[in-house]
């Protein structure tokens, strides 16, 4: 007996996403996520930094603490570059203070340290997020952020701001001598960079041997 042909069954259709689908960021926006992610690894250095003084030994402790100051200054102008690039502005230091706590959750060590390779651990991820930071510096100053307001003001479709004309703003971020205060931050973040791998050697040889 023949068969009854089946009915052709339309084809399955998946529902369209509810979600509308974003270009990815470029220019400033892009920039400014990248600080925004930045200024989130520069609050858990910090945290890092200070496990590290309380880490090693009285003669080196007075090594590290300086960085204290200077790591205080880079967040401070990142989040002044980044108020510059975006409209959001930058997050605020109860929330990022609130971020580096979880993020620092995943370190086996507590806020003191007392385990030789413990101790060495926090000094290879602090070392880790100078690197970095380093890089992110070396980056921006390489790129048209280097250039001050006008260059993103082109590139975002806004007005350029002519305010940072005044000698007053030359050594602010943003302003015409953007470029070489990324090139200093670049240059000091190497040195904290050549610092910690010293420390890291002298305490990972100790640890070994």
């Amino acid at each position: 007996m023949p068969r009854t042909p089946r009915s052709a069954q339309p084809p399955v259709r998946f529902p369209d996403p509810w979600l509308p689908v974003l270009a990815p960021a470029r220019g400033p926006s892009a920039v400014a996520m990248y600080l925004r992610a930045h200024l989130y690894g520069a609050a858990v250095g910090r945290s890092v930094l200070d496990r590290c003084i309380s880490a090693v030994d009285p003669e080196d402790r007075v090594r590290l603490v300086p960085l204290r100051a200077e790591f205080e200054e880079e967040i401070d102008t990142a989040s002044r570059l980044l108020a510059v690039l975006s409209p959001l502005g930058t997050p605020g230091r109860r929330l990022v203070r609130l971020s580096a706590a979880v993020t620092l959750t995943a370190l086996p060590v507590g806020p003191v340290v007392r385990d030789p390779l413990a101790r060495l651990a926090v000094l290879e991820a602090l070392r880790t997020l100078v690197v970095a930071k380093r890089s992110m510096w070396e980056l921006l100053a390489a790129s048209w952020v280097a250039d001050g307001p006008a260059s993103a003001a082109g590139r975002s479709g806004g007005e350029p701001d002519d305010s940072s004309d005044d000698d007053d703003s030359d050594d602010e971020p943003g302003g015409p001598g953007t470029g070489r205060l990324l090139r200093g931050l670049a240059d000091q973040a190497r040195s904290q960079e050549e610092l910690l791998e010293r420390l890291r050697r002298t305490y990972g040889l100790a640890v070994f041997e």
